[in-house]
This record gives C-alpha cells, structure tokens and sequence, in this order.
C-alpha cells in the first residue's frame, strides 16, 4: 500500500511508530483517544485485521499506564455499567471482520471517526445517556467496534461527553474502560486467529513509542484549559478520520 522511495516494511514500520506516538500522545492528554487516532493511519499500511491485532495489544499497554495515575478520577459505577453489553459486543464484532470487505472497514471507520467528532464538536447528547439506555447501547456499540475495527473508543466518548464529565474524570473513566474491555477483548482475538505470534511481535514493537507519547500527553494535561484540551484532541481526531475515510474511499472507487 505505501509507494514511498523506501522498503515497504521501513515505511510500513514508521507510519506504524508515529502513529503508536501520537495516539499515546493522545490517549495520555485525553484517556480516550488511542484507537481514534491510530486505526486510520494503522490502516494505511496494515490490513484491517493486523489493525485489530495490534489494537489489541497495544491498547491494554497504554491503558495500564493510564489508569494507574488516574484510577481514583474514574466514575467507577459508569463504567461497570458499560461491561455486560461491551462483552456481548466482543463478539459480534469478530464475526462482522470476518465476513465484511476490508476496505468497507476502512471506510466505515473513517466517517465513524469523523461523525464521532462532529458530534462532539455540536455537544450532541445522547438520548439517554443518563438513563439505563445509554450504557447498554454504548457498550455494546463499543465491544462491537473494538473487534471489528479496533475503534472501541466513540461510543463510549459520546456517551461520556452527553454526561458532561469534567476532564479528569473523563480521561480516568475512559482509560478504566478500555483497560477492562481490552484485557477481557485479547482472548476473543487470540481464539479467533486474529492476533497471533507476528502481529503480537510487532505490537510490543511498537509499545516504547506509545509509551513515550504517553509521558509527553500526560505532562501536558495540567496545562491545559478544559477547552483547550477539547481542541486539541478534536482536532487531531478529525485530521485522521478524514485521511482514512479518503485512503479507503481510493481503495474502493480507483
């Protein structure tokens, strides 16, 4: 997929190392924000099922670190809440990387990237978020997402957003999450063949520069405004929505 003046598996590896960056970057400012970033550009030189792998991996990294400097900010009663459908969600969403097209996987990540931040963008709520609902449908949206697309991340913003929850409890909330879902998600992608002994290997490959992301993010947190933070995070996520929707979409139609 990458035509660039280098080896395939060079260039392959250095979108893969920036990317696993700047989600760490990511997740480390916002708790959220690992998969939205790095799915699309993961996607640009990786099939959707070595993007799930990956995901898969690398997610229950970054989220350990995460959670343990912000476990005591999560809305703990939220997040259980979230877990019965999330689990369901697990997998239904093997079963639809199994039988869709990977490029509609690529297209259908990027405007669900996209949509997700238009939504946050317009501080959409939820019809109800606050009621029993809005955990159940978002749960299961995001096990679903998880392992189909290694997205497992919009839902469960949109619903954190609909709630209003300052920064520091969003960033912990989330992290809690993924950290749960992805350590229970591992096994359903081992038995399913999906992470294996290669794609493992390359995801502890790719844990340093996560991690130095990480550090770099969480430095910045303290520093800035809550709508600042919003921004930032915003607008990151949409560049990388739009870049994936226009590689899948060149996929499809040329």
């Amino acid at each position: 997929m990458v035509e660039w003046g280098v080896p395939l598996l060079d260039a392959a590896l250095l979108v893969a190392l920036l990317a696993a960056f700047f989600a760490g970057f990511a997740s480390g400012l916002t708790g959220f924000a690992f998969a939205l970033i790095s799915v699309p550009l993961f996607l640009l030189v990786y099939d959707p099922s070595t993007v799930v792998a990956l995901i898969g991996v690398l997610a229950v990294f970054i989220n350990i670190v995460v959670v343990r400097d912000s476990y005591r900010e999560a809305d703990w009663r939220a997040v259980l809440a979230l877990l019965p459908a999330a689990l369901l969600g697990l997998f239904v969403g093997v079963e639809i990387l199994a039988a869709v097209d990977p490029d509609y996987i690529r297209l259908g990540v990027g405007i669900v990237v996209v949509a997700s931040v238009v939504f946050l963008v317009r501080e959409t709520s939820l019809p109800g978020a606050e009621g029993r609902l809005g955990p159940v449908v978002a749960g299961f949206s995001s096990g679903a997402l998880s392992t189909s697309a290694g997205l497992a991340g919009p839902p469960i913003a949109l619903l954190f957003a609909s709630r209003k929850l300052p920064k520091n409890r969003f960033r912990g909330s989330s992290a809690a999450y993924f950290l749960i879902i992805g350590v229970a998600g591992l096994p359903v992608l081992v038995h399913s063949g999906i992470v294996n002994g290669e794609n493992a290997l390359l995801a502890i490959t790719l844990v340093p520069a996560s991690l130095l992301g990480k550090i770099v993010g969480t430095s910045l947190l303290a520093r800035l405004s809550e709508e600042t933070f919003r921004r930032v995070t915003l607008t990151i996520v949409v560049l990388t929505g739009v870049l994936g929707v226009a590689t899948a979409v060149r996929a499809l139609f040329w």
